[in-house]
């Protein structure tokens, strides 16, 4: 009989406990829509199987990320301002779900260089983000690039 009161008034106890919000639960990252805005920080890149071999390997510049989210056709767009002068603009479609964010589309600068992309990850805080990206350069270069965009806004 005391174990069936044991039991009773422990389970009395951990109801309560679990209705109560998580503190630390993790912000809902698969809204598109947090990614709306400009953003500062850097664009790092490792490419590989280049037309021009001196253009593999490790490469970074800091950039700007101007971000438009048309949610009624579930497209994102990016543009991208290097601090070299290069200028990108980015633009495909997305996807999201309750757990994550998948876009995919075409891109080109005004260098010439021209591709798709395809995201493999996408984090977006109020403050931070970072994007990783699977891209393949088709214009005046032709390279496979394992790319992290990463910026910061107050």
């Amino acid at each position: 009989m005391p174990r069936k009161c044991l039991a009773v008034a422990a389970a009395a106890m951990i109801l309560p406990a679990a209705a109560q919000q998580n503190p630390l639960a993790r912000p809902n990252r698969a809204d598109p829509t947090a990614i709306d805005g400009r953003w500062n920080g850097a664009d790092l890149e490792d490419r590989s199987n280049c037309a021009h071999p001196e253009n593999n390997g490790h490469h970074g510049t800091y950039a700007e990320y101007d971000f438009a989210v048309d949610t009624a056709n579930h497209f994102l767009s990016m543009a991208q301002f290097g601090i070299t002068g290069l200028n990108c603009s980015w633009g495909g479609d997305y996807q999201a779900d309750a757990f994550h964010i998948d876009w995919s589309g075409q891109y080109n600068c005004t260098d010439g260089k021209t591709g798709t992309f395809q995201s493999k990850s996408i984090l977006i805080t109020p403050n931070e983000m970072s994007i990783r990206l699977a891209i393949k350069l088709s214009g005046s270069e032709t390279c496979d690039i394992s790319s992290v965009l990463g910026g910061s806004r107050y």
